[in-house]
C-alpha cells in the first residue's frame, strides 16, 4: 500500500509539473484542455435549454433563464481557447537545440505573453539572472511591445532584466550560448535571481 501511495503521489507531481506554464508542449495540452472545457460548457447550456423546451413546450421557462446565465462562463472558456489557438508550440528539435545551448540557464517553452494590445506567442524563452531572451516564429509579433511590456512587468515586481525578442533561431541560439558562457551557476544569488525572474515572467503568460 505504501508503494502504491508513493507511486500515486509521484504520478500526481509529474502531472502537475506537466501542467505548469513554460513546460515543453504546454500549449498543446492547454489548447486541448480549453477545447474540452468549452465543448462541455456549451453542451450543458444546450442540454438545459432543450430540456426546458421538452418539458414546458415553450422557451419561456426557468431552464431558458438558467441556460442564458450559463452562456457567460461558456463564452469565457471559448475566449480562453481561441486566444491560444493561433500560437504554435516548440518542436522537439528546437527544445534540444535550446537546451544544448543554454547549459545551466532556465529554459521555458510555449509561453504566450499577455499585454495591452495582442498576446505574443514564443517557442522558447531562456532566462538568466539579468536577461530574458525569447524566440518567436510569429511574423506579426511586435518586438518593441514585447520587450517593453515584459521589462515594465518585471520592474513592477522589483526586478530588472534586459529583454530581447528574436525571430531568427540561429541568432537566438548564439545569444543564448553567450549568456550561458558568462553565467556562474555556483553563485547562489545569481541562481535565486534567475528563479525570481522566471517566476515573475510566467505570471505574465496566459
Amino acid at each position: 500500500k505504501k508503494r502504491q501511495k508513493r507511486h500515486a503521489e509521484s504520478r500526481r507531481k509529474k502531472t502537475m509539473k506537466l501542467q505548469e506554464k513554460g513546460t515543453f508542449e504546454y500549449l498543446k495540452r492547454k489548447k486541448k484542455q480549453n477545447l474540452l472545457i468549452m465543448l462541455i460548457s456549451f453542451a450543458v447550456v444546450f442540454a438545459v435549454f432543450f430540456a426546458g423546451l421538452a418539458v414546458f413546450k415553450s422557451r419561456n421557462n426557468y431552464c431558458t433563464l438558467i441556460a442564458t446565465v450559463l452562456v457567460l462562463p461558456a463564452a469565457k472558456f471559448a475566449v480562453a481557447y481561441f486566444v491560444l489557438l493561433p500560437h504554435k508550440s516548440a518542436t522537439q528539435a528546437q527544445k534540444e537545440a535550446v537546451e544544448a545551448a543554454a547549459g545551466a540557464l532556465t529554459c521555458c517553452y510555449d509561453c504566450v505573453f499577455s499585454n495591452s494590445k495582442s498576446p505574443i506567442g514564443t517557442q522558447a524563452v531562456v532566462v538568466t539572472d539579468n536577461a530574458v531572451c525569447a524566440l518567436t516564429q510569429e511574423e506579426k509579433a511586435d518586438k518593441t511591445l514585447f520587450e517593453t511590456s515584459l521589462r515594465d512587468f518585471l520592474k513592477n515586481e522589483k526586478l530588472a532584466a534586459n529583454v530581447t525578442l528574436y525571430t531568427d533561431e540561429k541568432t537566438f541560439l548564439n545569444r543564448v550560448r553567450g549568456l550561458a558562457a558568462n553565467f556562474d551557476d555556483t553563485d547562489k544569488r545569481s541562481m535565486d535571481r534567475m528563479e525570481w525572474i522566471t517566476h515573475a515572467m510566467k505570471n505574465m503568460c496566459l
